[in-house]
């Protein structure tokens, strides 16, 4: 006992009452009870103690360390505590979180109603912003029949609105190449599309030049109007302008086509008058289109028209005479016309 309380007395057996300790161990050597108990060595080391009493009358002792435990249950308490602090920072945290929430609750309701508010708006607007979609759209196709000029005044409200149907004074011009339907026979089809992308190429770029308005395409024929939808001073005399230059080109593009074996000219039936214009057809494919008696008449010219020819009606010639040189071809007797038609080829402009 002396030894042990000397080791209890120097802390061997770690903090506690001395003589507690002393009593402790020296019972477990007299009555050992197989119960076991701990020491911690002044090197700070863990030990569980165990004694058994054997049959033969010893005691046995069983020394486990246990320090590493003894560390492992240190750090979980130390991280106990930490994660004690931590749920209580949390708690605070979340009183904070409770009172924004709810802040967030009243400043939701507000945007809500809000919203509410604008969605009324949108509903008196929707209807209206549609039917102005819808109207740009067809618009937009249409003025795939104009120059980009008359496009972008229609498209910036500039111009007359192409879709609404009114009479107005035009002049129409209709060309087309002659021999076409006898090349049409013997080409091969690629040739065909060759001969038309070049044609209609140079039809393209005098019509735009001279803020014509494609009313269609068919095949070598196009038909061209002038003062609609956007007015065009001395129309009459514009058509004219564009119908020479157009004879001048067609007249290159004829030889370089003779040189591969393709007979082709070009003429040209130009007539003015009123015309009722706007759009023809259906929902979803809408065209501009122009009906009344000068665009027969202007076809029938271009019809009678030889190669090299600009048929003009008397109308255009009555406005342009003193600008232009022409000689006269003679009553023509048309079809779809119960009167004859007095004609003249236009040669060229005045100086």
């Amino acid at each position: 006992p002396d030894f042990l309380r000397h080791l209890a007395d120097n802390g061997y057996y770690g903090k506690g009452d001395p003589l507690a300790q002393v009593t402790q161990r020296v019972e477990s050597l007299r009555n050992p009870t197989g119960r076991s108990f701990e020491d911690r060595a002044p090197d700070g080391r863990w030990y569980r103690i165990l004694r058994r009493r054997v049959a033969a009358g010893g005691t046995v002792t069983v020394m486990t360390d246990i320090t590493e435990q003894k560390q492992a249950e240190r750090e979980l308490l130390d991280a106990t505590r930490r994660t004690e602090e931590a749920n209580k920072v949390i708690t605070e945290k979340n009183r904070t979180l409770e009172a924004l929430y709810l802040e967030i609750q009243d400043k939701n309701r507000q945007v809500q109603e809000q919203a509410e508010q604008i969605a009324e708006w949108n509903a008196r607007l929707e209807t209206r912003v549609a039917e102005q979609v819808a109207q740009i759209g067809q618009m937009s196709k249409l003025t795939r029949f104009l120059s980009p000029k008359v496009s972008d005044l229609i498209m910036a409200g500039d111009a007359d609105d192409p879709l609404k149907t009114r009479r107005r004074e035009i002049t129409v011009v209709f060309v087309d190449l002659r021999g076409f339907t006898a090349f049409t026979e013997t080409a091969e089809p690629e040739e065909v599309m060759s001969v038309l992308r070049e044609y209609h190429a140079e039809l393209g770029r005098e019509i735009i030049a001279h803020d014509g308005t494609i009313e269609h395409f068919a095949g070598d024929g196009v038909m061209i109007l002038f003062n609609d939808p956007v007015p065009v001073e001395n129309h009459e005399l514009q058509a004219i302008r564009m119908a020479l230059l157009m004879r001048d080109s067609m007249t290159i593009l004829a030889r370089g086509w003779k040189k591969r074996g393709f007979a082709l000219g070009f003429g040209v039936g130009i007539a003015a008058g009123y015309a009722t214009i706007g759009t023809i057809g259906f929902e979803g494919r809408l065209d501009y289109g122009a009906i009344g008696t000068v665009t027969n008449l202007a076809a029938r010219l271009c019809g009678e028209a030889g190669d090299g020819q600009i048929l003009i009606s008397p109308r255009i010639f009555s406005k342009t005479e003193a600008q232009i040189e022409a000689d006269v071809v003679g009553e023509l007797l048309l079809k779809g016309f119960h009167r004859t038609v007095l004609a003249h080829n236009v040669l060229s402009l005045r100086p």
